[in-house]
């Protein structure tokens, strides 16, 4: 199995099937993680015994335990605490402490983190906010510095309703990653939210600077010139964003070069 062509599939499945389907997906690449990693217990990435204090309490014990989406209104609730009461015991069964963690392969551990943040992703998509919560958790306690794992801490913040809290976290995942389009049009569009609009459009304006494809940005740019009473300049935005949306791949095609 590929993890780049997985990760792959699970875009593809959230925008023509759901979230839903997508995170059975991350289910199974939890799974395959979990057999990758009780290889490298026996020395299989691993020959030198880095790995060595690495402890997981259960073969099989990470996994999402996702709510069943076909159970009746009335049970809806108690489906999704049921759920999240068992994914949280699932993610308590994998003990990672830091000074092992930078022993081993680094690639395991960065692929580990980006399965959590996605199915953190898909669970926000569906307002599980707290199953999305655990995810992250997870993803923090890897790498808790790291600019994907502030990036997602400040969308659950606002989806959550905080959004100072969000445009803290935002800023400091642009420090990490100064370069982050995503983080940019994030914080652009909650400064705007805000009432910041100048230092908002200044943000988006760096956004399609940093990356002119990038159609997300050219909208949200488009909407605060237009809150700002700057019609002929946001319409000229918007005109772009359309045009760039209707040629815009689920993923990056350069990712494929990696899988030939």
């Amino acid at each position: 199995e590929n993890f780049n062509l997985m990760f792959t599939k699970v875009k593809l499945e959230q925008v023509l099937k759901g979230p839903e389907e997508a995170l059975v997906t991350c289910r199974q690449m939890l799974r395959l993680w979990q057999a990758l990693y009780n290889f490298s217990q026996l020395g299989g990435l691993e020959k030198d015994g880095s790995f060595e204090g690495l402890t997981v309490k259960k073969q099989n014990g990470i996994h999402l335990t996702l709510p069943d989406a076909h159970d009746a209104d009335s049970g809806s609730r108690r489906a999704s605490s049921i759920a999240a009461s068992r994914l949280e015991e699932a993610m308590s069964e994998l003990t990672i402490t830091t000074s092992v963690l930078k022993q081993g392969p680094m690639q395991l551990w960065t692929t580990l983190e980006q399965i959590w943040l996605q199915a953190a992703e898909l669970f926000m998509e569906q307002r599980q906010l707290k199953e999305a919560g655990f995810c992250i958790q997870e993803a923090a306690g890897l790498f808790p510095t790291s600019h994907s794992v502030l990036y997602m801490r400040g969308r659950l913040a606002e989806v959550k309703g905080s959004f100072e809290e969000a445009k803290q976290l935002y800023k400091e995942a642009l420090t990490v990653n100064p370069d982050g389009v995503c983080i940019m049009h994030s914080l652009g569009l909650i400064l705007s939210r805000l009432g910041h609009k100048s230092l908002a459009q200044k943000v988006l304006r760096d956004a399609v600077e940093r990356q002119s494809t990038h159609h997300e940005a050219w909208q949200g740019l488009g909407e605060v010139l237009q809150d700002q009473g700057h019609n002929e300049a946001a319409a000229d935005c918007f005109l772009t964003a359309l045009e760039l949306e209707a040629s815009s791949p689920v993923l990056p095609f350069s990712i494929i070069a990696r899988e030939l």
